[in-house]
């Protein structure tokens, strides 16, 4: 499975397309969480470009970038806050990060139930997850012309039961990218109405049609024996087992 790295990713990022299609998914990831307080923050994957929009002198964050994908110093001009690891070994103690935010992560991941099971080991009681991937039925998943196009594409439903699988609650779910992925600049000087457009209709109409689906859910600790207790039971057989017949067998030939 072809996935962008680093130089990939910065180059799109720092194009004028890749700035319009950031603009629109952190307008809808500030829709979820408007205000991070003095939350610890992670951001896995490629996440530093939406990361930024929560840098305040109280904020706590920190950029993990997967082994396979490369990692680029983060921010300019201040002191560094990404490490690099894999997916199933993330550098953080166990409950001590209160949110967590993928972008290009899941989509990428080779190692994908790890991933989550690690982002639950992580997390806080209660602690949040955002995750942003590419919608299976969005034109974005179909096109190369960004980072959206590589990697597996999700549906909400998928996305419900491999979180609910995990011990997570899906309580936020929504669509962005409701732009076709096109780079003419006429139809991207109408991008914030299509994309007011877009959400009233699934508001209205129900769905998932952006180019990319934003679902949060939040990490459940359920109380009780996860495993069931099978109580030990003695019974009579009324069959006669191998070696009751084999001692019936020589008490027959011995008379």
């Amino acid at each position: 499975m072809y996935t962008p790295d680093i130089v990939n990713l910065r180059h799109f990022y720092s194009t004028s397309f890749g700035q319009s299609v950031r603009n629109l998914i952190s307008s809808a990831i500030l829709r979820i969480w408007p205000n991070t307080g003095e939350d610890v923050v992670v951001g896995l994957g490629y996440a530093t470009p939406y990361l930024a929009d929560f840098i305040t002198p109280s904020a706590h964050l920190a950029a993990c970038m997967p082994a396979g994908q490369g990692a680029a110093y983060w921010p300019h001009g201040g002191d560094n806050l990404v490490v690099i690891s894999h997916d199933s070994e993330l550098p953080f103690t166990e409950s001590s990060i209160n949110r967590v935010l993928l972008v290009h992560s899941m989509e990428n991941s080779e190692q994908l139930s790890w991933l989550i099971q690690e982002i639950w080991r992580i997390l806080t009681p209660n602690g949040r997850i955002l995750a942003v991937v590419p919608n299976r039925r969005g034109m974005w998943s179909r096109s190369s012309r960004s980072p959206f196009g590589y990697g597996r594409p999700f549906s909400i439903t998928q996305m419900r039961t491999l979180l609910g699988e995990q011990n997570f609650t899906v309580t936020h779910a929504n669509s962005a990218l409701f732009m076709p992925p096109t780079r003419l600049r006429f139809c991207w000087k109408i991008a914030g109405k299509l994309e007011s457009a877009g959400r009233f209709i699934c508001n209205f109409l129900g769905g998932f049609l952006g180019g990319v689906i934003l679902v949060e859910a939040e990490k459940q600790i359920y109380s009780g024996i996860a495993q069931p207790v099978v109580e030990a039971r003695r019974y009579r057989s009324k069959v006669m087992g191998a070696k009751a017949i084999m001692n019936m067998e020589k008490n027959q030939s011995s008379d």
